[in-house]
């Protein structure tokens, strides 16, 4: 699997190691800081659109699968750009895109799409059979039709939950009718064997928001589960086993946030974080825990396309 480092803050640029594995097995880093602070949180169609041009002509299809690092979790609506572009590349075959997240990223949002909005838009990929989103343990899940979740991806069952441990500490999450037992209540190891038998398609795109590691394995923007490094290996090495990845990309490095796409943007953007983000950064203790982080996903992705 080809590799890039798509530049969209500053968190990645310091990451020496990984620039360095990276540029060794043939991928390659591509700088869109300047399109960073309209993106960040955020964005509008005409800002979208930018990015899938750039995406389009800097990690061509001709690369085949591909591995993309993007930095903050703030980013994490570049997914349907990234995910269309691995099931072009692919043939366009069926495929079920598996989310490991601390969060949901169901809600609704018009006009653009927004780190918290994009599994709506993956969903409706005419490609994309399922979304199966693992590791939540935020609070989001708990009564999320005020909060504003799409509740039809679930009546249209294109979403499933297996959150690593519910809000109210209950052995299963229910929302919309629908009820999926957590990682907590089934056991590591036996979500392991259970989680390859739920994709229903031969193809898989992974996305990984690192707010879904412990504290310990990862320092990000956002509040954190408690899935381990480790098992996040284990699950995708499971899935693996049994299916294709044809593409995955991987947010959530922390990196001071830069807020942009107007004076207005901004200043809502900012609002928004005081209300939904931690105030204090990450420790420096996590914050460093991220490249080697990087530095194992990446070496596990280049073992799964061997």
């Amino acid at each position: 699997m080809n590799t890039a480092l798509l530049h969209l803050d500053a968190a990645l640029i310091d990451q020496r190691a990984l620039a360095r594995a990276v540029s060794a097995g043939g991928g390659r880093g591509v700088d869109l800081r300047h399109l960073g602070p309209a993106l960040r949180l955020w964005s509008r169609p005409w800002t979208l659109e930018r990015l899938r041009t750039r995406v389009a002509s800097d990690i061509p299809i001709s690369d085949g699968p591909t591995l993309v690092f993007s930095g903050s979790g703030d980013f994490h609506h570049i997914t349907p750009t990234l995910l269309a572009r691995a099931c072009e590349a692919a043939g366009r075959p069926p495929v079920t895109l598996l989310h490991f997240d601390n969060h949901p990223d169901w809600v609704r949002f018009a006009n653009g799409a927004h780190c918290g909005s994009w599994v709506g838009i993956a969903a409706r990929l005419p490609e994309v059979v399922r979304v199966i989103t693992v590791g939540v343990c935020s609070r989001d899940v708990a009564g999320p039709e005020g909060k504003g979740a799409d509740l039809d991806l679930l009546r249209e069952d294109r979403v499933e939950l297996y959150a690593y441990r519910a809000p109210d500490g209950a052995p299963d999450v229910a929302v919309a009718g629908r009820c999926w037992p957590t990682i907590e209540s089934m056991g590591e190891g036996a979500f392991l064997d259970f989680l390859p038998a739920r994709i229903p398609t031969a193809d898989v795109y992974v996305t990984i928001d690192k707010d879904v590691l412990r504290n310990a394995d990862a320092g990000t923007n956002w509040d954190q589960g408690r899935t381990s490094l480790s098992f996040l290996k284990a699950m995708l090495t499971r899935v693996a086993a049994h299916h294709r990845v044809i593409g995955a990309d991987v947010v959530g490095d922390w990196s001071p946030a830069v807020y942009g796409g107007g004076l207005l943007a901004g200043m809502l953007k900012r609002g928004e974080a005081l209300l939904d983000q931690p105030w204090r950064r990450p420790g420096a203790a996590g914050r460093a825990m991220n490249e080697p982080a990087n530095l194992e996903l990446l070496e596990l992705f280049a073992d799964l396309s061997r």
